[in-house]
């Protein structure tokens, strides 16, 4: 069997993990690839390239189920050379394998968990389908603290198609959850994603010509985060018969098809009503016994039926290259779950030209399209100014035509959207925060501190009532409960995507202007990238001066001076970045949106935001 020839972006992603963790100590670095781009593969590189740095090194590779264990462990031996290979082993209970003694072993965090201080010293963990390790539990926390114990600076190694969770509604990026600390590479959104679509890496994502019925989740109540479970599925089967009826009528060119529903019984009224059309079916969920699952999957992957039904299950990892149509019935607040979802279909298939994804559950609407990049933050999201300038509310009528005024409430104010009683009470005194009257300096504070930096005035708090908003009319504006999502809805044109390049420094100019602004010049192999900083808050406009002085204290490790000639007097101190990231912007502009310097043999960061618009 001839060795497999990587992709150029797969090559890519492997460069930029050894580079990242050669440069500093503490980096442990996150590989973003798209579903279906062949992560696998990557793994098995990650293996050969990191035995090559460190022919010594011990490593762990670890994936969430039984099937993506087999999945990686077979591509390592088609992969690696038989010498590599003959140092491999597998952990996986459900593969009835327990090798915790080779130099390279493969295995499911649920098995290794149990056993994991008896694997002895690892020195590289490689973590597919990343966005399942969260540390905050059980499973993951025991196999990072028991490894740290045998080997302090073991490196953990991310790969996943989201580089993100979800905590409550909010999308966190993996770096911030407390144990990958970058993403070096980033197929999964804007330009990037598209260019995989065009050189036919991964299939297409089409909108529907038609419109879909869409389920009714007004009245429906969250619960952990996403919606309840119960009441989703009530509201789903109300139309769940029209939505098989309606795809079955409009896809008729489709081959084989991926239906997820919400729970058992909203399933298995899917499946009913696919066999009542006439339709071959095989329906997957948690209560059926494991031989029960496993030959309902191996006959849909050898096409004896052209639908399969799904329930939290076949999300993450199945591998079914020939689905053409997906056909969404659950709605969900999860923006990992619903491109997981999604991304059951990019896989290309000979005869396949794209995937069509019908989307009852308005998810494409609520979520934006899918190469929308949602972790690169605003450098200044959370920074709060310290003043005690309002912001009035213009007032608004209630159902009785009678005028409602808010309450004014500071710019600086951490909000409490809470259940109040009509006599608002001051929520600035419960807390202790203040005392009325107090005078702001205009300095911009961190989002995690709560008094100013400059000149420690607490900062304030407001109370508000929450308000429920009526839903207005579903749909196209008619009424009825039908949608349509345009191409503009499914995926961003490169038109409209942000792009990115990290490119290093070889060499960086820093010269003075006047007594407070520093211009710098980083060479790279594209020619010099400037940028200008200005180190008085007394001249510099606020939002820049906070950059100038997170500039600073990323550089260097130490706080701002108060007196702006002092940083010009030992510019000379400040040192050289690793690497630059540039970001072009929708109107073709291009700015530094990231430096990384090293200090002290750790990697540190600076994100800039320009504000440019």
């Amino acid at each position: 069997m001839a060795r497999l020839e990587p992709r150029w972006y797969q090559a890519e992603a492997v460069d930029a993990v050894i580079e990242s963790i050669r440069i500093a100590d503490n980096v442990h670095p996150i590989a973003a690839i798209v579903t279906g781009g062949g992560k696998a593969l990557i793994n098995a590189m990650l293996i050969e390239r990191l035995l090559q740095v460190t022919p010594n090194a011990r490593i762990l590779s670890l994936a969430p189920s039984m099937e993506l264990v087999k999945q990686n462990v077979d591509e390592a031996v088609g992969f690696i050379a038989p010498a590599l290979t003959a140092r491999l082993g597998v952990y996986c209970a459900g593969l009835n394998m327990k090798d915790r003694m080779s130099q390279i072993i493969i295995g499911s965090p649920q098995s290794v968990s149990r056993q994991v201080k008896r694997f002895g010293p690892v020195d590289y963990v490689l973590i597919d389908e990343a966005h399942t390790f969260n540390i905050d539990l059980k499973t993951a926390k025991a196999i990072v603290d028991g490894l740290r114990v045998l080997r302090p600076n073991v490196r953990f190694i991310g790969l996943t198609a989201t580089p993100f969770i979800m905590k409550g509604l909010k999308v966190v990026p993996l770096t911030q959850c407390g144990l990958f600390s970058s993403v070096v590479y980033d197929l999964t959104s804007g330009r990037n994603f598209n260019r995989l679509v065009r050189e036919s890496y991964i299939a297409p994502v089409v909108a529907p010509s038609i419109r879909f019925p869409q389920i009714d989740t007004s009245n429906v109540k969250t619960k952990g985060g996403d919606f309840d479970e119960a009441e989703l599925a009530r509201v789903a089967m109300e139309i769940t018969r029209e939505c098989v009826a309606v795809a079955l009528d409009n896809a008729p060119d489709r081959k084989h098809f991926m239906h997820f529903a919400v729970n058992i019984e909203h399933a298995r009224m899917i499946h009913n009503a696919l066999g009542e059309a006439g339709e071959s079916s095989v329906i997957i969920h948690g209560e059926l016994e494991k031989n029960e699952r496993v030959v309902g999957i191996d006959e849909y992957l050898k096409k004896k039926h052209r639908h399969i039904v799904s329930v939290a299950m076949l999300t993450t990892g199945f591998n079914a290259k020939f689905v053409d149509c997906i056909v969404c019935y659950r709605p969900t607040r999860s923006l990992v779950l619903w491109r997981q979802i999604v991304g059951r279909g990019f896989r290309p298939y000979p005869g396949k030209d794209n995937c069509l994804v019908l989307d009852a559950g308005g998810n494409f609407v609520r979520h934006g399209p899918i190469n929308k990049d949602v972790t690169s933050g605003d450098s200044r999201v959370g920074l709060w100014e310290c003043t005690d300038q309002t912001i009035q509310t213009p007032p608004r009528r209630d159902e009785l035509g009678g005028v409602i005024t808010a309450v004014a409430r500071e710019r600086s104010s951490l909000r409490f959207p809470v259940n109040s009683p009509a006599e608002q009470p001051d929520m600035r005194v419960l807390l202790g925060l203040m005392e009325e009257g107090t005078e702001g300096c205009g300095y911009l504070n961190d989002a995690e501190h709560l008094t100013c930096r400059q000149c420690g005035r607490p900062r304030q708090g407001f109370l508000g009532l929450r308000q429920r908003v009526e839903r207005g009319p579903r749909g196209m504006g008619d009424a009825d409960s039908y949608d349509i999502h345009d191409e503009d809805n499914v995926v961003l044109r490169d038109e409209v995507c942000k792009e990115t390049r990290t490119l290093e420094v070889y060499a960086m100019q820093i010269e003075p202007a006047g007594n407070s602004v520093l211009n710098f010049a980083f060479e790279t192999e594209f020619g010099a990238y400037r940028l200008q900083l200005d180190f008085d808050r007394t001249t510099a406009d606020n939002k820049f001066f906070a950059q100038a002085r997170k500039y600073y204290e990323a550089a260097t490790g130490q706080r701002l001076p108060s007196e702006a000639y002092r940083v010009l007097l030992t510019r000379a101190t400040l040192p050289k970045p690793t690497d630059i990231t540039l970001t072009k912007y929708e109107d073709g502009l291009i700015f530094i949106t990231e430096i990384r310097f090293v200090r002290d043999e750790q990697l540190v960061s600076f994100r800039y935001d320009p504000d440019y618009k």
